[in-house]
């Protein structure tokens, strides 16, 4: 009898066993092995099924014997006529049956895999794990294995170790546990979107659900082994098959790849592309642009005679110091009270409704927009009873430099406030006609606070509305969002985010959506404005003025981060249509990680522009690279014009093979050094 079955799908080779039907070994060229475990410990289904004496008993393929399989050129069938439990004393009557079909798919990349699983027993099904990937190694080493989402990156054979200093209070969460969990929907929460990928520079392993929008999210686990460097990645899905039903998992694409991530998000980017249909063209300036910046008009107590942190009168200078560093939107908080409906006036110690209007007209003539940050989906003290809402009178948002904790300050009742239902007709009349007379009076633009996009739709009809009249009044209108929590419906709407946070690696994101661009608040850190400008994440140009808030300050005032700005805008627009019309795969045209340097790469048809940034003291940089994946040449051979920061080339040289080694001499640091790639028959 066979030990092991073995199978090839679009280039992978998967080994089962065949008792069990567990993956024992998953490899494909380039990243050679990446699954590699034995049959007690090989993954591919797992239940919870708790049975009344024992509650957290699982049934899965690594507990099963006798699975049969189905092998043909283009697919793997396994099935499971009963599944085994972690205990067989507690079998029950009857069966939990499965069946678990492994397909190549037709982009001769990815493997379709989908589960079947049907309840003919007397106990409720609580909890199915597919897939359920066992016994990944680290691969590419334990520091260069990495856990990619268009998120965030981690490494998860050294941050899943044992720590003693991490020790759960729970008796069973003790260190040794590894665990960790993410979960897909918008920017609050963890992976944004359903795509992940374990691996490095030289491969790796892509998988995402065919799922999208309103379809039921599925958390990700990852379980580092306690006893041996191998890592689980869990697919759990939060249901109930009751005694005689039938679930069906859908379709997940698991793509193995030669090279780096870019590589295997290649079938989730026509994906996601297939589905995507942005109401609005994003706006050129937008498009074009390297960031926004935000002024705080007022520290939101209008009778303090120190309140006034800018007038509508200051917005064209604000307007001139914005363009002089390259940034043609500004987007206007605390300019009046929020949470409030009709939108109010404009503060009066600000100036008069008609001074905004001028204000914003006179910064639009001059080439900056001006986009009112409002707040509108809670209600306060003052209006919420109208929406039936009870208000606390503790919690809520409010903010100010001299209180102790300056922000959410448990003695202060100003915002205090409770969520609206947006299904109430009373909120969305009044949202609707409060925006619709900014379009009137001419403030076209919109940044709308708590973007909480739910199945209903209410917020976007009401702003479809609202932005086909802005459109009108102007096609270069923006809006932009502090989005929440469903990226995938999201991103048909919004231009660009309005979320705080900083810099954060979500290349995979940026490569994949075409908007909205991620904003990137940066105060006054000139390495961040140049990793943002890199990645291609959209600026939020916050100086802060000493003692008071964000976005009191002239850009001036801070010279790192003003010449970091003026540098950067250069250089993007001398290389505009790589950012604009590039394919961004992040670090991926090396071949060997560059330490202590922050590095970027855009693909045009037969070309390439790579960044290069040092984030270490002056020094020379080595750097390599692999072009063949990512530039076409038909002989093999490349062109490379170098230039520094200042976008003055710096050399042109002739290089014979797709292995590139190359060096950047004294680099300053903070200094960013470019390259420019063509196939040699382009020159």
């Amino acid at each position: 009898m066979k030990s092991e079955i073995s199978a090839t799908l679009n280039g992978a080779t998967l080994t089962f066993d065949a008792q069990t039907g567990g993956i024992t070994k998953l490899s494909y060229p380039g990243p050679g092995a990446m699954i590699e475990t034995t049959p007690d410990k090989a993954g591919l289904l797992d239940l919870a099924y708790p049975v009344s004496d024992f509650q957290p008993l699982r049934l899965a393929s690594r507990f099963s014997k006798g699975a049969s399989f189905d092998v043909q050129d283009d697919r793997v069938t396994v099935r499971y006529e009963r599944l085994g439990g972690s205990r067989s004393v507690f079998e029950q009557p009857g069966a939990v049956a499965a069946t678990v079909t492994l397909e190549a798919a037709t982009d001769g990349k990815s493997i379709v895999m989908s589960c079947t699983v049907e309840n003919h027993s007397d106990v409720t099904v609580r909890q199915v794990i597919f897939p359920d990937l066992m016994g990944l190694i680290p691969f590419e080493g334990p520091d260069q294995t990495e856990f990619r989402t268009a998120s965030f990156v981690s490494k998860p054979f050294r941050e899943l170790v044992p720590d003693e200093g991490r020790l759960s209070q729970q008796f069973c969460m003790n260190p040794s546990c590894g665990m960790a969990e993410y979960k897909s929907g918008g920017m609050f929460s963890e992976m944004w979107v359903r795509w992940m990928n374990v691996g490095g520079l030289r491969g790796g392993l892509s998988l995402f659900h065919k799922a999208w929008g309103w379809d039921p999210i599925v958390p990700v686990r990852l379980h580092l082994d306690p006893n041996e460097p191998k890592l689980r990645l869990l697919c759990t899905h939060l249901l109930t098959i009751e005694p005689g039903g039938k679930w069906e998992s859908g379709e997940f694409v698991l793509t193995p790849h030669a090279n780096g991530w870019a590589k295997g998000i290649e079938p989730y980017a026509e994906y996601a592309r297939s589905h995507l249909n942005k109401e609005f063209p994003m706006p050129k300036h937008v498009r074009e642009g390297l960031g926004f910046r935000t002024i705080w008009m007022s520290k939101g107590f209008p009778k303090d005679p120190q309140d006034t942190v800018w007038k509508f009168e200051d917005l064209p200078a604000l307007a001139e110091d914005s363009l002089r560093h390259g940034i043609a939107e500004m987007v206007m908080w605390s300019y009046t009270e929020g949470f409030k409906l009709p939108i109010p006036k404009p503060s009066s110690n600000l100036g008069t409704e008609q001074d905004l209007v001028n204000g914003i007209k006179r910064a639009r003539e001059l080439g900056v927009n001006v986009a009112p940050f409002i707040s509108v989906l809670q209600a306060g003290h003052d209006t919420g009873a109208k929406y039936g809402l009870t208000i606390p009178t503790e919690g809520g948002w409010p903010q100010h430099p001299e209180a102790i904790p300056p922000f959410q300050a448990p003695y202060i009742s100003l915002y205090q406030s409770a969520g609206v239902d947006t299904n109430n007709e009373l909120w969305q009349k009044e949202v609707l006609e409060s925006c619709l007379h900014y379009v009137n009076i001419g403030i076209p633009s919109l940044s709308w606070d708590q973007y909480w996009t739910e199945p209903n739709m209410n917020i976007i009809r009401i702003m479809s509305k609202v932005r086909a009249e802005a459109k009108k009044a102007d096609p270069e209108s923006t809006f932009s969002t502090e989005e929440l929590w469903n990226m995938e419906i999201d991103a048909d709407y919004i231009d660009y985010t309005w979320n705080w946070g900083g810099f954060r690696n979500c290349q995979a994101f940026t490569s994949v959506f075409p908007s909205p661009r991620i904003s990137c608040i940066v105060t006054a850190a000139p390495d961040v404005v140049k990793m943002a400008f890199l990645d291609n994440l959209y600026l939020n140009v916050m100086p802060r003025k000493t003692e008071s808030v964000n976005g009191s300050d002239w850009i001036y005032n801070y010279p790192a981060m003003s010449e970091a700005l003026k540098e950067c805008a250069a250089l993007r627009s001398q290389f505009l249509e790589y950012f604009t019309e590039g394919r961004f795969i992040g670090d991926n045209l090396l071949s060997e990680s560059c330490p202590n340097a922050h590095v970027a790469a855009y693909i045009r048809p037969n070309k390439a522009l790579l960044l290069l940034l040092n984030r270490a003291g002056k020094r020379s940089v080595e750097f390599k690279c692999n072009l063949a994946p990512w530039i076409d040449s038909k002989d093999g051979k490349y062109i490379v014009k170098g230039f520094d920061s200042n976008g003055k080339q710096t050399q042109t040289r002739h290089i014979e093979s797709a292995s590139w080694t190359d060096e950047v001499s004294s680099m300053e640091p903070l200094g960013i050094a470019l390259f420019e790639i063509s196939s040699d028959g382009n020159r």
